[in-house]
């Protein structure tokens, strides 16, 4: 057969031969063909040593080429795979958003970068989670024929951001439980169990935080109960707090939206008025909180009816401490106290200066009673119908250093704060024996002395015991005088005031009921007690002088103790007049201004020596020699 080169035209021979020469002899082809095979070995030994594996796909996106690494990771042959498109291998829903637009950037022919997708493995069932990156492929003339890329197996990062997931929702969850305890013991800590209200511990910090701001007005509206204590008596604690459940929500329904409201124990409560506040929006509050305390509380058995006062005192931020101006809104709360209840009073200068005072003699009674400044007044009581004197009334006075003798209305309150009552009346009750021993031993003795006693001492165990050895063998007789503010009402058999009242007429002390008409002094005590002398009040007497209408009850007080057997004395009469008409009506007994003031010891002696030896009708004259 004859070879190509005989059949050929000999210059086509030639030329062939020619350019077989030429390659062959620069290496031109040989370097090629080698420089191609050691690149896609290369490849395959890149793709062999990493983690990420290589893939190419067609124009129609199907796989035309998978490095080994992929058979490890999906555990299926490159044959299974090669010829199919991604979308047919992905265990997913290709309406997904990212699977959308992930098609869209293929239909785009655009560079993808790092698109994640699962895959469900064929051998186990587990769930793969792979993450591929591509490039577009682009013929000579421009012709999109296919992708060329990277991919991945993401499976341990995912599971990993997974667990990371569950562990951040339950460290989410623990820390809302960790939360909402912590809130439950910020309201314990602030908030007070019974009525809901801030509490004392919440009411330092926000008055501190207010206060803390320089030149920032500050009002405090300190409301307290009148006679809270007397309702926890008389009903129980348990309806107590009903009441201060609904004084609470009465004082919050004005102060909502002003100021925050605080209880601070107890009948306490207190409003603090910051940003600014106006004395016009305190007094609003405070006129509000009055009216509506005047409406009845109804409780489930009872319908009680309560009052309150209210204390206002103003500070500035920067000028003023916490406790100063709680202690101000709590002088001007005492003021409102004393001026009756059931009204308001604002701080002034004036208040401060008797604070102050008040303060100072409150040092000052321990070391007085100790040194004997308190001493003994005394004040005639007269028989209108021969002019004697037939008893007369101790009445304690200060006699102090610096002030002068001060009458009990400066510092018996003061006392009774103190606990002092017992001790100021022992010492009232000491002089009161040693005057009747010296007036026995002077030949002027008197008939009887009375001493006033407080509801503190009508309840103490050892009054008895005190009494007997102050007075035990005097010639005088003990009268105990029962103030209008004992409440006399429900006296019981075997209490400790029945006790009292029994053990003392049975050492022969006198009782008497003082101020008879007013205060807490009634029939139903009249006949609880059953007195030896009524001692009807002056302010009664002295209307009586003046009002038919008064006049009627004053009678009317007189033939009731007539017909019980008991003794009455009228209080307060200041004129001769007054003791003529109130004798008319049956009264014989009188102690007042008509006759005398209280006198120290020296001029009551003096006035018992000269007094006993005249008649009613020389009054004039032996209150002249006085």
């Amino acid at each position: 057969m004859p070879s190509v080169f005989e059949v050929l035209p000999t210059k086509t021979v030639a030329l062939v031969v020619a350019i077989t020469t030429c390659l062959t002899s620069c290496g031109y082809f040989k370097n090629m063909v080698k420089h191609a095979a050691n690149t896609h070995r290369n490849l395959e030994d890149f793709a062999a040593i990493a983690s990420d594996w290589f893939w190419e796909t067609d124009a129609d996106h199907r796989f035309v080429f998978l490095s080994g690494r992929v058979e490890s990771v999906l555990r299926v042959s490159q044959e299974e795979v090669l010829g199919r498109s991604r979308t047919a291998l992905a265990d997913t829903n290709l309406q997904e958003p990212k699977w959308q637009a992930h098609l869209a950037d293929l239909e785009a022919h655009r560079v993808f970068k790092n698109f994640e997708y699962s895959y469900v493995r064929p051998t186990d069932g587990k769930v793969l989670w792979l993450r591929v990156s591509g490039q577009p492929r682009f013929d000579s003339s421009g012709a999109f024929i296919g992708y060329r890329g990277i991919g991945n197996d993401i499976t341990a990062e995912i599971e990993a951001l997974e667990r990371l997931k569950k562990s951040n929702a339950t460290l989410a969850e623990r820390n809302k439980e960790l939360n909402e305890t912590r809130r439950a013991l910020e309201r314990s800590a602030n908030q007070d169990s019974l009525t809901g209200l801030l509490n004392r511990n919440a009411f330092e910090h926000d008055l501190a935080e207010a206060l803390n701001v320089e030149g920032m007005d500050v009002i405090l509206l300190y409301v307290d109960l009148d006679r809270f204590k007397w309702i926890n008596d008389t009903f129980g604690h348990t309806v107590g707090d009903q009441v201060l459940i609904v004084v609470a929500d009465r004082i919050k329904r004005f102060a909502s939206g002003i100021g925050p409201v605080y209880r601070l124990g107890g009948d306490e409560f207190l409003i603090v008025l910051a940003d600014n506040a106006e004395i016009e929006n305190a007094r609003w509050i405070s006129d509000s909180i009055l009216d509506v305390m005047g409406e009845t509380v109804q409780t489930p058995d009872h319908n009680i009816a309560i009052t309150a006062s209210v204390g206002l005192a103003h500070g500035k931020g920067g000028q003023v401490t916490p406790r100063q101006l709680v202690a101000n809104a709590d002088i001007a709360l005492f003021e409102a106290k004393n001026g009756g209840r059931a009204c308001a009073r604002e701080l002034t200068p004036g208040m401060l200066q008797e604070m102050a005072d008040r303060r100072q003699l409150a040092s000052e009674l321990p070391n007085a009673i100790q040194n004997r400044q308190i001493i003994a007044y005394y004040q005639p009581q007269i028989d209108a119908r021969t002019g004697r004197v037939i008893g007369a009334e101790a009445l304690a006075r200060w006699d102090h250093p610096r002030l002068g003798v001060m009458a009990p209305a400066a510092f018996l309150d003061i006392a009774t704060e103190l606990g002092l009552v017992a001790s100021v009346d022992r010492c009232v009750m000491r002089q009161a024996m040693l005057f009747a021993v010296s007036a026995a031993e002077t030949g002027t003795p008197l008939q009887s002395i009375s001493v006033n006693l407080s509801a503190d001492r009508l309840m103490d165990p050892n009054l008895t015991d005190d009494i007997q050895v102050l007075w035990a063998g005097q010639g005088s007789r003990l009268a105990i005088e029962l103030l209008e503010t004992i409440d006399l009402d429900d006296v019981a058999d075997g209490s400790l005031v029945s006790d009292n009242l029994r053990r003392l007429r049975d050492m022969g002390v006198q009782i008497e009921m003082d101020d008879f008409g007013s205060g807490r002094a009634s029939i139903t005590s009249l006949l609880s007690v059953q007195p030896d002398r009524v001692k009807i009040d002056r302010h009664l007497i002295q209307a009586a002088t003046r009002d038919p209408i008064k006049r009627q009850v004053v009678s009317a007080i007189l033939d009731m103790a007539q017909a019980l057997g008991i003794e009455s004395l009228a209080e307060g009469a200041e004129t001769t007049e007054d003791v003529a008409i109130i004798q008319g009506l049956g009264c014989q007994l009188f102690q007042g201004y008509a006759f005398s003031r209280p006198l120290p010891e020296t001029e009551f002696a003096a006035y018992l020596r000269e007094q006993n030896g005249y008649a009613f009708g020389d009054q004039a004259d032996a209150r002249a020699a006085i």
